[in-house]
């Protein structure tokens, strides 16, 4: 089997964590060789770059925070997806394009065709299937507060968790394909039983 490369979108806990292991735990009952990775943060720069955009302190520009993604990213696959994708091991990685899309576009308000743009010309994969965990803002960041410390993304006002959530719907519907969403403000059990049947219908395609 080819190797497929799978990602995990949502707004600010949304579940995408608590699913991981219901996923891994169907590739290895497959014998299906696989990594787990992150954006930001998967790339060889990526720890320290994934400091700076969830820093709270950090003070920058929508476009530079869109750069700074775009080039932790750029490196992430030429480092990390593609070399094992090629190896023949799947590649789950929690956020990838989307997030730009969503966070930058929706939530920052950039022009999403530049956007598009660059994504076109740094050559990006797309997903063989994207999970977008899907579930209102309020609930979203009442789970965040509970968390306790708040990143520089998850302490943004309810409207720019609003606009992402938003962005993130709109890709979806016009990516039926390769985007399926998880309803995740159901019970977790329930939710982690969605998601085993979205992997099962995907390996059964």
């Amino acid at each position: 089997m080819i190797a497929k490369f799978i990602t995990l979108e949502g707004i600010e806990g949304s579940g995408k964590t608590s699913s991981l292991k219901g996923i891994t735990d169907l590739l290895d009952k497959k014998d299906i060789s696989y990594i787990v990775t992150r954006e930001p943060g998967g790339s060889s720069i990526g720890k320290e770059l994934r400091a700076i955009l969830l820093d709270p302190d950090t003070k920058i520009s929508p476009e530079v925070e869109l750069m700074l993604m775009l080039s932790d990213r750029k490196d992430h696959v030429e480092k990390t997806i593609l070399p094992n994708l090629e190896k023949g091991n799947w590649v789950i990685s929690d956020r990838f394009m989307d997030s730009s899309f969503a966070y930058q576009g929706g939530g920052r308000q950039l022009d999403k065709n530049l956007i598009i743009s660059f994504a076109e010309y740094l050559n990006f994969p797309l997903p063989d299937l994207t999970l977008l965990f899907d579930l209102p803002a309020e609930i979203s960041l009442s789970r965040v507060m509970a968390r306790g410390k708040l990143d520089r993304f998850e302490k943004e006002e309810l409207e720019f968790h609003n606009r992402i959530r938003k962005a993130y719907l709109d890709i979806a519907i016009n990516n039926t394909d390769r985007i399926k969403v998880i309803d995740s403000s159901q019970k977790l059990e329930t939710m982690l039983n969605n998601v085993e049947k979205v992997i099962e219908d995907f390996f059964n395609e």
